[in-house]
């Protein structure tokens, strides 16, 4: 699509009011999710054919399954989402009466990257519907068989309210200086920056959901093999590709060579054929040589006793790497794991609070009260103790990052107010209020001395 032609479907999409009733809300969230569950199995195929090979029942899981229950949360709460709430109001407004609106933003911008294109263009655009908005929704170019099939899901379901834009660089950029009444964008830290640079042209509020390095840390006391399991599994889930997987692990020192040890059981148990069917491919020939690369400088160690061929990649550990490593820099994104050592609870509390604020918090330990005290010294968007990922499945919670690792946040009653505004309606009925218009005298001077006080 061209950039002329992105600029008509905003045109097509914007100045359309009043807002959408509540049983129009959902009847768009419903023919969403008809056309997705109708569509699921070629979902998981054509996202397979785009990453070379990823495993259908990861697609049917974290792509369609997500998105079904996100509509259906949405639907069993928009009633009270929806619902205005009253305001009190101070006694000289008194019998007047308040209430809060939430309004839609308008005409939302959507952009999605490519590691769950399904997910993170779908999430978003519910969020949107829900707020009684419009959309235009721009999947990466990476993934290109799956924007097409997004295109023909979303008009089919919403048309005349959302608008799936296909294209590369160009199309995002305008996308993102266009004068949207909102803008998402779901990706790495800096190219929301740019971004946000774009939206603040046209003074466009925005929800960024960005990456970051997202710790495991490991406390003394801890069922290791349980720990090494969860860490594996959220790592490799989508071959490491994935915004909120444990990016390093973070351990007491002499417990080094037993979590190694652990993570290459879970590795086993989880994987006992790489080249098989259950692990995913690498989708980006460029990702690929970059993840190679991070072996070098550092002590790297294989997971797996089979390595699969490319573009599948076997799962390193690398242990305790240079400081300025660029696996400790720069967010990972595929199947290399740094484990950095630690002295001391304080010591690994300043190693992640020192950093960029991470996407996600991942603490095991046998003592929840103890694990729960490293979740309060420790600041990232979201935290789980004992596990991994899941979390982002949760229709109930927020889900956001904080500083670097993004700003604002989605998901069930979080993503609604994101994707509207509140809007305040004072119903007046004569009042003390009216007693201080001119002209002014001493009854003003009375009252101006009572409210001073």
């Amino acid at each position: 699509m061209s950039v002329e032609e992105l600029q008509r479907a905003a045109e097509a999409l914007g100045g359309h009011w009043p807002a959408p009733s509540r049983a129009e809300r959902a009847a768009h969230l419903s023919a969403l999710a008809r056309e997705v569950k109708a569509a699921a199995e070629e979902i998981a195929t054509t996202v397979s054919a785009d990453f070379g090979h990823r495993p259908r029942p990861e697609t049917l899981l974290t792509e369609v399954a997500m998105i079904l229950q996100a509509v259906r949360h949405a639907k069993r709460n928009l009633r009270r989402w929806m619902r205005p709430l009253r305001a009190p109001l101070p006694p000289h407004l008194w019998p007047s009466t308040g209430r809060v609106y939430r309004e839609p933003l308008g005409l939302v911008g959507i952009h999605a990257p490519w590691n769950y294109p399904v997910q993170l263009s779908l999430a978003p655009l519910v969020a949107a519907l829900a707020g009684g908005n419009r959309a235009i929704l721009h999947p990466s170019e990476h993934a290109p068989r799956t924007a097409e099939l997004l295109k023909r899901l979303v008009e089919a379901a919403v048309p005349g309210r959302a608008r799936v834009v296909t294209g590369g660089p160009e199309v995002a950029q305008a996308l993102s200086a266009l004068p949207l009444d909102g803008l998402f964008f779901t990706g790495s830290t800096a190219t929301g920056r740019r971004v946000m640079a774009a939206a603040a042209e046209n003074l466009v509020p925005v929800v960024l959901e960005l990456g970051g390095k997202s710790p495991a840390l490991i406390l003394p006391e801890v069922d290791l093999d349980a720990a090494a399991r969860s860490i594996m599994a959220g790592k490799l889930l989508n071959a490491g590709q994935t915004c909120i997987a444990p990016d390093y692990v973070l351990v007491p020192r002499p417990m080094m060579e037993p979590l190694l040890e652990a993570l290459r059981r879970a590795t086993a148990a989880l994987y006992p054929d790489p080249a098989g069917e259950d692990y995913a491919t690498i989708l980006r020939g460029a990702d690929l040589a970059r993840l190679t690369a991070l072996r070098e400088g550092a002590d790297a160690r294989p997971l797996m006793a089979q390595m699969p061929p490319p573009p599948r990649l076997g799962a390193w550990v690398l242990v305790d790497p240079p400081a300025d490593h660029p696996a400790l820099r720069e967010e990972i994104f595929g199947p290399v794991l740094p484990l950095v050592p630690y002295e001391g609870a304080e010591a690994a509390r300043a190693y992640v609070n020192g950093r960029p604020t991470p996407l996600a918090l991942y603490v095991y330990g046998r003592d929840v009260r103890a694990a729960r005290a490293e979740v309060e010294a420790i600041r990232s968007g979201g935290a789980m103790i004992n596990e991994a990922v899941q979390h982002v499945a949760v229709q109930s919670m927020p889900f956001g990052g904080a500083g670097a690792s993004g700003l604002g946040a989605y998901h069930g009653d979080e993503g609604f107010r994101s994707l509207s505004r509140p809007r305040s309606v004072i119903v007046s009925r004569p009042s003390l209020a009216r007693m201080v218009r001119p002209p002014y005298g001493q009854r003003m001077e009375r009252i101006l001395a009572s409210l001073m006080r």
